[in-house]
């Protein structure tokens, strides 16, 4: 019995103790981000808090590295946002405040639609930033398409028995990669109040492409393919992204 208690107490202060460091992880990242620019650091220490990657033994290491990349990615976003929001400090504050809620909400879920969630959140905000950087050179933006495609796609994938989660994550990442390639020609981004973000138009639909698909993909693996489900989730979908496409501002780019 004294063990069982000893036991419990310690998994408590653990508990703790990792609740601690991911709310001070954002504190942290906006400190970084504020005092150094360009924000090498903040990038350093966002990579630096998946040191338990390699605390495994080394034959575990990929796998590992592959499952939290939608963390890292989310993280490497979050200083992204933080970094062009400039002056605004209730936008950066906003920012973290997000980025705790994932570090302690969000990301500990693990059923179909928490997953679903958190892939969705690193596909939108990264591709925020990517194309808020807007000078890189053609083939750093397919790239980064391609990376965050594969990223999302195999995070929700990999939540089901699929054994074509490699062939499937890389699909989605080409897709990705094409549309990446068309704006980044033609950005189309929008405009919020007088904040210094704008969103491009292509996270927007690859939010609507990737739920509508996400959610087919969900209903086939649990035999819930019907007529009806599949004609509301394309209406639903059509009609979002008609919505995205006829009020868009055609004659705006960045």
């Amino acid at each position: 019995m004294e063990l069982l208690k000893a036991k419990a107490t310690r998994n408590r202060v653990s508990e703790a103790i990792y609740i601690g460091l991911n709310a001070l992880l954002p504190i942290a990242v906006f400190a970084l981000v504020e005092l150094f620019d360009p924000p090498y650091l903040a990038v350093g220490l966002v990579l630096l808090s998946k040191w338990r990657i390699f605390a495994l033994r080394p034959r575990y290491w990929w796998v590992s590295i592959k499952a939290n990349m939608v963390d890292v990615l989310v993280g490497l976003s979050v200083v992204g946002l933080l970094y062009l929001s400039t002056d605004q400090f209730a936008l950066k504050l906003l920012i973290t405040l997000g980025y705790a809620a994932w570090l302690l909400m969000l990301k500990p879920r693990s059923n179909a639609q928490g997953v679903m969630l958190q892939a969705g959140v690193a596909q939108f905000a990264s591709l925020v930033v990517l194309f808020h950087f807007y000078r890189l050179p053609e083939f750093v933006v397919l790239l980064g398409c391609w990376a965050i495609g594969y990223i999302a796609a195999r995070h929700v994938v990999s939540n089901y028995e699929e054994p074509h989660i490699e062939l499937m994550s890389a699909l989605w990442g080409l897709v990705l990669a094409q549309l990446g390639w068309l704006a980044w020609r033609w950005t189309v981004a929008y405009h919020l109040g007088p904040l210094p973000i704008m969103v491009p138009q292509i996270a927007l639909i690859m939010l609507v492409v990737g739920f509508c698909a996400a959610r087919m993909y969900h209903a086939n693996k649990h035999d819930r393919m019907t007529p009806p489900m599949l004609r509301g989730t394309a209406i639903f979908g059509a009609v979002l992204l008609a919505v995205i496409l006829i009020f868009s501002p055609w004659d705006a780019t960045v």
